[in-house]
């Protein structure tokens, strides 16, 4: 299903009215069942969807039990996108949260004890050569304006990268395409577009990734949990310039 969708719309400039054609991101729907009981629905872009599934339970841990990810059943239809898992055992929804994301994102994240312990590193010019890449990958950003992307790095060069109408689904589907391909997180670094707000840390720590990088601002809590889990939180990067909010350890100036 394709991402995008485009449309005659009346656009103003200049003192004068003029009918162009816009492009306009598609959201749908997606219908989670585990055992043919629904349990759960998100609000997503229609890619990367076996990805976004994948990432999102097992970052979430909300399925307690035996099940294979690479035996994903997607059905797609006008209105949604229907995700069918067999399960042996049970589903636990405890401690469902509504999340900072703009689209009122669901997480059952709670404070984790882990301590992330990896000593990877990366100097100045690769850290602004992989945001660059990474900025010139996004397509559907550059094409609609209200797409987030989200990639994961092995200090070297991009690996996977996914965009999503939501902040927090194109972070689960890297997440994801790591766990499907069997990617270790050792060493790798997380690139987003938007705000690094406290799931998005939560999210990195549980999976022990070291680093996380945004063009844009951290939240408060997002620091103060990058702080206690030993993640590298970086943000505003552009141009030349970048914020260090913690663990800086990891970054090296090059010589």
């Amino acid at each position: 299903m394709e991402p995008l969708n485009r449309k005659r719309i009346i656009k103003y400039q200049s003192g004068r009215f003029e009918e162009i054609e816009d492009s306009i991101a598609v959201e749908k729907k997606i219908k989670i069942f585990v055992n043919d009981q629904e349990i759960i629905s998100l609000a997503a872009s229609p890619i990367q969807i076996k990805e976004l599934i994948t990432g999102f339970l097992m970052t979430e841990n909300i399925l307690k039990g035996d099940w294979c990810p690479e035996k994903i059943s997607i059905e797609n239809n006008d209105k949604e996108i229907k995700v069918k898992i067999l399960l042996e055992g049970f589903v636990s929804l405890e401690g469902k949260t509504i999340t900072s994301g703009c689209m009122a994102s669901v997480s059952f994240i709670g404070n984790l004890k882990t301590k992330i312990d990896d000593n990877c590193s990366i100097n100045e010019i690769t850290l602004f050569k992989l945001f660059k890449d990474f900025q010139l990958k996004s397509n559907l950003y550059r094409t609609t304006g209200c797409i987030h992307a989200a990639a994961i790095s092995d200090l070297k060069e991009i690996l996977f990268i996914a965009e999503d109408v939501g902040r927090h689904n194109a972070v689960d589907k890297v997440i994801g395409w790591a766990i499907l391909n069997k990617i270790p997180f050792k060493g790798k670094i997380i690139l987003v577009s938007g705000r690094i707000s406290s799931e998005m840390a939560l999210k990195a720590a549980k999976w022990k990734i070291p680093i996380i990088v945004s063009r844009t601002a951290p939240t408060s809590l997002a620091v103060e949990i990058a702080e206690e889990v030993g993640l590298t939180l970086i943000g505003f990067l552009r141009g030349n310039r970048f914020n260090i909010y913690c663990n800086s350890h990891r970054i090296k100036l090059s010589s």
